[in-house]
């Protein structure tokens, strides 16, 4: 089965992020973490994410912006100078338009960009349609786990 790393410090954010993917009608196992060191120690399999079989590497990340200790974009950062997160999509969240932030998420190669919607119908249909493309449609190389096992 798939698996998404959600990264969101609003709890009903991560109430309304869950609620779309059980809409989205995508077999998927979702962990969530709620801060920007979280976000690198999950990837990193540092800490108490070490057992890669609790913990393994997700097929897709949905990165809030705004979040404590690390931001998303120090986070997104982070990934991009892992070669073995190379390939991970990773999708930005956010509920600001700031066009800077857009800017920087883009020039770090950011997947795609939310924007978190007031409109619940709207939101969940635009995480359908990523869900619907990266963990279904899209073909990736054959995957053995990034951090060296099958």
């Amino acid at each position: 089965m798939k698996r998404v790393l959600l990264v969101e410090d609003n709890p009903e954010d991560v109430f309304f992020m869950k609620r779309a993917c059980r809409l989205a009608e995508v077999p998927l196992e979702m962990d969530v973490v709620s801060d920007g060191r979280e976000a690198v120690d999950y990837l990193g399999a540092e800490g108490i994410y070490a057992a890669k079989e609790y913990h393994p590497i997700p097929d897709l990340v949905f990165l809030d912006i705004k979040l404590p200790k690390l931001t998303g974009l120090e986070v997104l950062e982070w990934i991009r100078t892992r070669p073995e997160l190379n390939n991970l999509p990773v999708i930005m969240l956010t509920s600001s338009s700031q066009a800077e932030d857009i800017e920087r998420a883009y020039k770090l190669n950011v997947t795609s960009y939310l924007r978190k919607t007031a409109n619940q119908e709207e939101f969940t249909q635009g995480v359908r349609v990523i869900l619907k493309y990266w963990l279904q449609l899209n073909i990736t190389p054959d995957r053995t786990d990034r951090r060296g096992g099958v």
